[in-house]
């Protein structure tokens, strides 16, 4: 059986166990057949306040900041880490491909599992010029490490840029013996992402953004994990439960008394926080906000883009009704110099770091820093939009 998984991986509207499922099947890191019964998911949206189905919330305590040494992000690596959080470093184009996944833990008549044949999209990256990097982030990212250690896990935040709607991180996540609260390989680097082993006792972060974890493979090590996660600001597409980021992010930081799975088992009630063994917040400071520009489409739709990110609201006449990503077939950005970033185009091309929406528009986090005043146009399906 073919089936085309391009169009679920783009939409909002999947359901978190049918994304979770995308590389059942593949073989990864501490992979867990138990998780196909139903896990927890890292991937908490706009509209939820807590962080797990078992009603956890976060402490409403801030843990002390942990500074570490100061870290020149960009001069120290010679643009080492900017080419790895939008460049090819570590990261090879990926043609489009088949893959054959478990289809949502289902079995046939006989027992046996039920498996589908899916399109995975190409994903598309390219260099990135130090200098170019440079000046489009005009020094606007932390350059000071934060530290948190939850259980026998330490989280090292290296650096952080937003621009007021998107949010992306660069953080290390170690543990002597061996980094274990992951599940993490390259197919899920091509789809939804890093995500947490439920057998296991901690979870944590960002309580600002909802995004995809992409773990480093060439970088990481058995303990230590390089991870860059490109996450939509929370308040974008939820600002009735949610607050726009000022000054600060928030890491969550969790460790329970059993195992993620067991206690799932134990079908805990709502508000019961017996099971928590730890819980903290740190504060990581930000940088304030890339600047943004607005490109707009004679029926008065509008782009707001920055070098990280961009959103398209489609109120302004052509907007669809319903889930505004159902729509969408293909987005690309027109250079002045005529060449083409193609970011999207539906069972083809997934060129980006994440994407999420709603029912008036998304935000979209590129793979890559775009020069917004180099930009001509940037056209959704066959609509342009200008300055």
């Amino acid at each position: 059986m073919e089936h085309n998984t391009n169009k679920d991986i783009f939409e909002r509207d999947i359901s978190i166990e049918e994304f979770d499922h995308i590389t059942d099947g593949v073989e990864d890191h501490v992979f867990s057949d138990e998780y196909l019964a139903g896990k927890e998911s890292m991937m908490k949206n706009s509209y939820k306040a807590k962080i797990s189905k078992l009603g956890v919330k976060v402490a409403a305590a801030a843990a002390a900041i942990v500074v570490a040494s100061p870290f020149v992000v960009n001069a120290a690596m010679g643009g080492e880490l900017f080419n790895r959080l939008w460049g090819n470093e570590g990261k090879k184009t990926v043609e489009s491909h088949q893959e054959t996944i478990l289809e949502g833990g289902k079995v046939d008549d006989k027992g046996n599992p039920v498996t589908i044949d899916v399109t995975m999209p190409k994903i598309e990256y390219v260099a990135q010029d130090p200098e170019v990097a440079a000046r489009l982030l005009s020094g606007k990212y932390t350059t000071e490490p934060v530290t948190a250690t939850i259980g026998d896990t330490t989280i090292t935040v290296e650096t952080v840029v937003r621009d007021g709607m998107g949010i992306v991180a660069a953080y290390t996540v170690e543990r002597e013996g061996g980094v274990n609260c992951f599940n993490y390989s390259q197919l899920d680097n091509e789809a939804k992402g890093a995500w947490f082993n439920e057998d296991q006792n901690i979870i944590f972060g960002f309580e600002e953004g909802t995004g995809k974890i992409w773990v480093d493979l060439e970088k990481s090590t058995d303990t230590k994990l390089y991870c860059y996660e490109y996450m939509c600001e929370n308040y974008v597409l939820g600002p009735a439960l949610n607050k726009p980021v000022t000054n600060h992010i928030t890491l969550f930081c969790q460790e329970f008394n059993d195992t993620r799975a067991n206690i799932e088992k134990s079908n805990k009630e709502k508000g019961d926080t017996s099971y928590i063994k730890d819980s903290k917040n740190v504060v990581v400071p930000v940088a304030d906000k890339l600047d943004s520009k607005t490109f707009t489409s004679a029926n008065g739709g509008t782009v707001k883009i920055s070098p990280i990110a961009m959103q398209w609201d489609s109120t302004g006449g052509e907007g669809p009704k319903g889930e505004a990503l159902d729509s969408v077939k293909k987005f690309k950005i027109t250079y002045k110099d005529g060449s083409e970033y193609l970011v999207y185009e539906f069972d083809k091309v997934a060129s980006y770091g994440y994407i999420c929406g709603n029912d008036t528009g998304f935000v979209v986090l590129f793979n890559r820093l775009v020069d917004t005043d180099n930009i001509a146009k940037i056209t959704i399906n066959d609509i342009d939009y200008k300055l």
